[in-house]
């Protein structure tokens, strides 16, 4: 099946995205001599049956579909595993359905298919990681019940990858210089006989990216799991242990059986189970952490609302001591304590009608009559100093209401 690696080849030159850890190795890894001689006569059972459960294997690479079954040789189609579990939930002799998966994932392609199979499944279907669960492979374990691994299974390695191949040097060696003459700048680019150029790469990197934030999203809303978290990983592979500590997997088990089991003895009502207290009590410290934050979020904005507050009152008290200095400079008065505390308990309106009314109003009259005395020049003047401290009170009397 020479034919299925010529295609897997030129997918890979072809920039197809892929999630899959170290495609390069499990290529490498598969015997395309073998497929050449393989006939549709030996394909292996879609799933084997035992005490009703259906265990159908997933084995190597994820490719979008293969003309038969060739997961002894390391390769497994999507539309064939999507039609294996639908066997499966049609199947009167099946109660559940297993996956058992050593795949270091494959295409993005293609994955829709068993996300759909999964999705429509009636029967209850678990994962058991019998050797590794990496990439496209995870992407299907988290959408099952529940994931079994075994103690040296591999999970993880969650994002994309493109594969980018240039052979400029190597062409320049022989002597060979290639030139794409395009109607559009975007036209056949991407290929290995020249170089990539910053908005090529970052047009690959955005495809990229987008294809691993929905695969983060998905990982998070299949695993209670914040996506961030998700892509927090980098794509790190982690041992069982280490990946039951951050919530990928479920279990550790010798296989998904001996997990119920052990899952059943957890039920006995004098016995609980540690994950679950643990999930729980991690959720209180959550919203205890959540609480006490919004509570001391509330403190500091009173308080810096008071400050703000404050300055307000301590700029107005001081613009407000200018005014009274102002105009005891211009009128040439000295103010008793009463009489400032009445101007600073004015508001504006209050205190513009005291400030005119204090203020000297210039008089143009020609000069008294020869003969005129002291007193009764002044008489005018005092009367209307009377004026204004009846304004004052006035307007204190007014203040207090």
């Amino acid at each position: 099946m020479i034919n299925l690696q010529a295609k897997i080849k030129r997918d890979i030159d072809s920039h197809a995205l892929m999630a899959c850890h170290d495609l390069n190795g499990e290529l490498a890894s598969i015997d395309f001599k073998a497929l050449s001689r393989h006939s549709d006569d030996d394909s292996e059972a879609a799933y084997t049956v035992e005490n009703g459960v259906a265990t159908i294997d997933v084995r190597g690479l994820l490719v979008p579909e293969t003309s038969s079954d060739y997961r002894s040789w390391g390769v497994t189609g999507y539309a064939n595993l999507a039609d294996y579990i639908q066997q499966a939930n049609d199947d009167y002799t099946v109660t559940s359905i297993v996956l058992d998966i050593d795949s270091v994932g494959g295409y993005v392609k293609g994955q829709h298919l068993v996300d759909a199979a999964i999705a429509d499944n009636a029967k209850p279907i678990q994962t058991f990681v019998s050797g590794n669960a990496y990439s496209a492979a995870y992407r299907i374990a988290v959408m099952t019940d529940r994931i079994v691994a075994a103690q040296f299974a591999g999970i993880g390695s969650i994002g994309t990858i493109v594969k980018h191949t240039e052979q400029v040097s190597r062409l320049k060696q022989i002597g060979i210089t290639v030139t794409n003459i395009r109607s559009g700048k975007w036209k056949a680019v991407f290929g290995d006989d020249e170089p990539l150029t910053d908005e090529q790469l970052a047009e690959i990197q955005s495809g990229v990216d987008a294809n691993a934030q929905e695969f983060f999203e998905h990982v998070a809303s299949y695993r209670s799991l914040n996506a961030d978290t998700i892509a927090s990983l980098e794509g790190r592979c982690f041992d069982a242990t280490r990946a039951k500590e951050l919530g990928l997997i479920d279990e550790i088990a010798d296989s998904v059986s001996t997990s119920s089991q052990a899952t059943q003895s957890n039920n006995n009502p004098e016995e609980y189970d540690l994950n679950e207290l643990e999930k729980a009590q991690a959720k209180i410290a959550e919203l205890e952490k959540s609480e006490a934050q919004a509570k001391q979020e509330a403190v500091d904005a009173k308080a810096a609302a008071l400050a703000a507050q404050n300055k307000l009152a301590e700029s107005q008290a001081s613009t407000r001591q200018a005014a009274i200095d102002k105009l005891a400079a211009d009128t040439g008065r000295t103010f008793t304590e009463d009489q400032v505390t009445t101007f600073k308990a004015m508001d504006d309106a209050q205190f513009a009608v005291a400030e005119f009314m204090a203020k000297p109003v210039e008089s143009k009259v020609p000069p008294l009559p020869e003969g005129l005395d002291k007193a009764q020049a002044t008489n005018g003047r005092e009367s209307g100093e009377s004026q204004i401290m009846a304004a004052v009170a006035a307007a204190k009397a007014q203040g207090a209401k």
